[in-house]
């Protein structure tokens, strides 16, 4: 058995372990490229009805003293892990079990997950053991939506900003609005295997303003090769204001009755233009800031699917105003609602809509209880909010709290106090929903064996603790497809073998 120390403050046998990028100290196997498969074999939703879950959020029972596992004879090579991570809290995102406590990798992929004396079984001659000392394990985070890659500037701009997505603890995001320049970037990243976190491209079918940009997407057919770092799973269409323009709402104009905003294409319309791309194979993903946008996109879907199930998994991002009415036709259509993490307490910015219906803002807690069932995703869409990162999201779903720059604690008026998620609802938004959303939920999002390595470690269980420590946590480690692309330096604890 070969120890894998973490030690986050010292050693330089650590440098190597934890060097981003690179595998533990005996060789990781590669990430493989393995030929793509048919867009069209979208895998079935993971997700069951939401009274099969354990109840979300439900704080964890207090660790207690961890008895020792009996040494077990070493594994044969044939049987025994790469690596195994022990001592932990394991939390899965699956319902059966939802919690462990430790984890086996080899191949890039879990192998296997369950109690410490099931995995240290596992433990071979030359398996590396990182001991969690009861951090927790989760799946690496998926940012369903987000304009990073776009915002990072030239090619030598798209390292760092992997760096800070890891660091972070994201392992794959959606880039919401692909240019033909920036596909031509990442697909040149790709080929070079210099793409470490997981991308799924959106390509633009209109500008943030609505004008149609032509079909210059149908070269790019939707692609997603089994374990591939890029994808290319759909399009983006841009429905009303926010990007540009203002949204589109069912009130706020005139005696604020009246329709307001901009509203670009009518239902019949958009609708035509999801039933061409569903054709071709495409997802697509519909930004509906304003209700009025939001309403129009639910029967463009409705429309395009034509009673059928939403397979192509058409999407609708932010719904930041939501009519209570049409919440439940998400699930009656099964179109997937993407919904934004944390609330910018600290904005000084007005809301979009009159007095009266301030409760139609970031309804998310009314919304996701009328849909039960319906998975859900979270999305920073960086770099409106400021940030992606993760932490600072689950914070602010749990709390509606915000931290400002200088670290004072931002609390919204109370209209948007009663939309807080639990934590447990917030993190599968934040793993399993994003996979789901990417199309990628059969390879990552949760932690299963025969999915790929994609994990990160936390300082401390988030299920464990009240919601306003949740600010507090910290991303210690990052893997992606078996590989520790993070391990965070200067830190006073430590990852290792007893």
């Amino acid at each position: 058995m070969r120890p894998i120390l973490c030690m986050l403050c010292a050693a330089l046998a650590l440098a190597a372990a934890c060097s981003p990028g690179q595998p533990p100290p005996a060789a990781t196997p590669p990430r493989p490229t393995p030929p793509p498969t048919s867009p069209a074999a979208v895998p079935p939703s993971p997700f069951p009805a939401r009274s099969a879950q354990p109840p979300a959020g439900t704080p964890a029972p207090a660790p207690s003293a961890q008895s020792p596992v009996e040494t077990p004879p070493l594994a044969p090579p044939g049987e025994a892990a790469e690596i195994v991570l022990l001592h932990g809290a394991v939390l899965t995102m699956e319902d059966d079990p939802a919690r462990a406590e430790a984890l086996a990798v080899r191949d890039g992929k879990i192998l296997a997950v369950g109690t410490d004396a099931e995995i240290a079984r596992l433990i071979g001659a030359e398996t590396h053991v990182i001991d969690l000392t009861g951090r927790a394990l989760l799946p690496g985070f998926v940012d369903a939506h987000t304009h990073v890659f776009y915002f990072a500037g030239g090619d030598d701009d798209l390292a760092p900003a992997q760096d800070e997505l890891l660091s972070s603890g994201i392992t794959a995001i959606g880039e919401a609005g692909a240019t033909p320049a920036l596909l031509a970037r990442l697909q040149a990243l790709d080929r070079q295997g210099a793409l470490r976190v997981r991308a799924s491209l959106y390509l633009l079918a209109t500008n943030n303003c609505g004008r149609l940009e032509g079909d210059w997407y149908r070269a790019y057919p939707p692609a997603r090769p089994a374990g591939g770092m890029l994808h290319i799973p759909g399009i983006k269409i841009f429905e009303d204001g926010g990007a540009c323009n203002e949204p589109a709402l069912s009130v706020g104009g005139g005696d604020g009755t009246q329709a307001s905003g901009d509203l670009y294409f009518p239902a019949a319309e958009l609708g035509q233009m999801i039933a061409a791309a569903q054709q071709d194979g495409y997802q697509v993903a519909v930004h509906a800031v304003g209700d009025r946008a939001v309403e129009t996109a639910l029967g463009a879907i409705a429309a395009a699917l034509d009673g059928g199930p939403n397979v192509y998994r058409h999407r609708i991002e932010h719904n930041h105003v939501v009519r209570p009415e049409i919440m439940p036709r998400f699930g009656e259509t099964g179109t997937l609602p993407v919904l934004s993490g944390k609330y910018p307490a600290c904005a000084a910015a007005e809301p979009v809509t009159p007095p009266a219906y301030r409760a139609w803002e970031w309804p998310y807690r009314a919304l996701v209880d009328a849909n039960p069932g319906l998975p859900f995703a979270w999305h920073s869409d960086y770099p409106v909010f400021g940030s992606f990162d993760p932490v600072a999201h689950l914070y602010g779903m749990v709390t509606r709290k915000e931290i400002s720059a200088d670290g004072r604690i931002c609390t919204p008026p109370d209209w948007a106090l009663d939309d807080r998620l639990q934590a447990g609802e917030a993190l599968r938004a934040m793993t399993l929903g994003g996979a789901y959303a990417l199309l990628r939920d059969d390879e990552i999002g949760s932690l299963r064996p025969g999915k790929y390595a994609d994990l990160v470690v936390l300082s401390a269980d988030p299920l464990g603790m009240a919601p306003d420590g949740l600010g507090d946590l910290e991303v210690l480690l990052t893997m992606v497809a078996g590989r520790i692309e993070y391990c965070a330096p200067g830190h006073g604890g430590s990852l290792s073998i007893p």
